[in-house]
Parts: C-alpha cells; sequence; structure tokens
C-alpha cells in the first residue's frame, strides 16, 4: 500500500498460516484453506472470493492447487509467479531471466517489477499486540526466567526429516549454552510437536518449555535474545521480528528462502555447500535421503561458539 496508497489489500493462506497474518494493518481480509481441501472448499471459496471482485489476483504459489483456484475467481487481471510458464489463466509472464538462487522474496516481489512497481523496502514484518506481549512475560516470570540473563529460544523439531539437524545435537547445544555459560534455553514447540517438547523435557531439565498455538509462540520469540532454529517457520517469525536468528540448513541452498540482504549482521545460517542436490534445491538426488544427511553436519562446538558471538551483538 506504500507503492499505491488507498489501495485495498487480502490474503488467501492455509489455515495453519492464518496467525500470522493477523494484526496486520496493510490487510483488509485474511481468508483461510485447509491443507488438502475438497472440492466443495475450493467451490464455496472461489465463489466467496468472485464477489469480492478482485482487480488483481497474485498467485504467489504458482502451484497447481493454487493456480486451480485462481482460475476460478473473477477477477479483473491475474499473475502467476512462475518464471517458466503462463498458462492462459494469467494475464503476466514474470519472466525467465533470473538467478537460480534468487531468494523467495525477491521471486515475490518480481510480480510488482513486471507490472512498474518497484518496491524498495523488503523486510518482513509481523505484527504483536501489547496484550500478546504483556501475557508471554507473565508466562515467562511464572516459568522463573530471570530478566538479568539471556533468554535463547530453540526449536528442535521440523516436519520434514532431512531439515533437522538432529534432537540430540539440539540437546547437547542446549546443555552447553545453559550449563557451561549460565544462559536460559527455551524450547519452543507447537501442539503438534508435544511428544517432542516431552523427549527435549526429560533430557534437558534446566530447560522451559512451550508447546501450543503459534501467536503465544510469536510473542515469547519476540522476548528472546536469539533464536536458534532448524531450516522452519520459527526463524522466519524471528527474523521478521528483529531477533538474533541462528539457522541450521539443511539440503536447500542458504538463500532460497533467506534473502542474503536480510539474513545478516544480527543472523546467521548454518549451511554446506554439498553436490548432492538438484538444480533447484529442491531434493537429495540419492534414490533416497542421505542416512548421514551431511549437509546437516553443522558441528556443535561452532554453533555454540556462533550463538554467543550473536548474544554479545
Amino acid at each position: 500500500d506504500k507503492l499505491m496508497p488507498g489501495v485495498s489489500i487480502s490474503v488467501l493462506t492455509f489455515n495453519f498460516c492464518k496467525p500470522l497474518f493477523e494484526n496486520n494493518p496493510h490487510l483488509e481480509k485474511i481468508y483461510g484453506l485447509s491443507e488438502k481441501p475438497d472440492k466443495g472448499e475450493l467451490s464455496q471459496l472461489a465463489s466467496q472470493l468472485s464477489r469480492e471482485n478482485f482487480d488483481l489476483i497474485l498467485n504467489l504459489h504458482a502451484r497447481n492447487l493454487s493456480s486451480k483456484l485462481a482460475r476460478k475467481v473473477k477477477a479483473r487481471w491475474r499473475i502467476n509467479r512462475s518464471y517458466f510458464i503462463r498458462e492462459k489463466f494469467s494475464d503476466v509472464m514474470v519472466g525467465s531471466d533470473h538467478a537460480l538462487d534468487k531468494s523467495s522474496i525477491e521471486r515475490d516481489l518480481d510480480c510488482l517489477r513486471v507490472i512498474g512497481l518497484n518496491p524498495i523496502e523488503k523486510s518482513p514484518e509481523l505484527f504483536i499486540t501489547d496484550d500478546e506481549t504483556q501475557r508471554a512475560r507473565q508466562y515467562l516470570s511464572g516459568l522463573g526466567v530471570d530478566s538479568s540473563k539471556k533468554l535463547i529460544v530453540i526449536h528442535p523439531a521440523v516436519t520434514q526429516p532431512y531439515r533437522h539437524w538432529g534432537l540430540d545435537r539440539f540437546i547437547m547445544l542446549s546443555r552447553q549454552l545453559s550449563e557451561d555459560y549460565g544462559h536460559q534455553v527455551m524450547g519452543i514447540f507447537s501442539s503438534q510437536e508435544q511428544s517432542v517438547a516431552n523427549s527435549f523435557k526429560e533430557q534437558v531439565k534446566e530447560a522451559l518449555v512451550y508447546a501450543g498455538p503459534i501467536r503465544p509462540s510469536m510473542a515469547l520469540i519476540n522476548e528472546a535474545d536469539l533464536m536458534i532454529d532448524n531450516d522452519s517457520g520459527p526463524a522466519h517469525i524471528s527474523a521478521a521480528l528483529k531477533i538474533p536468528t541462528l539457522v541450521l540448513v539443511g539440503p536447500d541452498y542458504q538463500n532460497t528462502y533467506r534473502d542474503k540482504s536480510i539474513y545478516k549482521e544480527n543472523n546467521y545460517v548454518f549451511f554446506r555447500d554439498v553436490p548432492c542436490r538438484d538444480l533447484f534445491f529442491s531434493r537429495c538426488l540419492t534414490p533416497k535421503n542421505c542416512e548421514k544427511l551431511i549437509c546437516l553436519e553443522h558441528p556443535v562446538d561452532e554453533v555454540v561458539k556462533k550463538s554467543l558471538e550473536l548474544l554479545r551483538i
């Protein structure tokens, strides 16, 4: 809305992502979609969106599901983020002249550039309310958190195993940061990761643990001095909240989802440039995922060292 004052912007995302967009002052409406919607849900949603008479649809997923839905929604113009294909239901070809390692944010912004807009600010934003901040601080106080000590939030879980640095390594890291350096460590988990949270707490007795919905997790992350995560959602949340962030990346290229100009200074991405990934850095080239996951062999001592450096910034 900075480039086009007065424009009304709405967002459609999966239901599990909707909380990330809440309290955003730049959005008019937020629509949700099941992760695996049936035809009835898609038809109902298409009718609902068509009634809004959108002037422009930006299909940033550019996948089969979003493309099929976008073509059913009445709108004046449609842009599909695909660099290589312009199917008959989109009106603008983004273009294929781009670096293979261009970040996801830059690819999204290309959809605006092709229609003559020139976005300058691209840092992600999230909006925490004062009430959420107050509840997070009360929760931490109830757990006995000492405000005079550094609080390190970690997320030692992931939905895709090939992105996982390993729970054992996270346990070793947490013990060193708490026992050897006197920092407070808190594990953040989704409700679906409760079993991992229990295992982590059993093995790191001094650690604090929260397992629950996204919005409270966001508020707790916002109180941290450092966030340490696998290549997953909480790391994006902390970066958007301007919390120093350390990311342990697996087979994806270091900047695919992390723009170089954003993940710098107070942020650090551990990655190993290995030859066993496909050209789009989306999967392993071996017949099945490598059991050793050599791309995730980031030594605990090096992660501890970098964590301490980020805490001193």
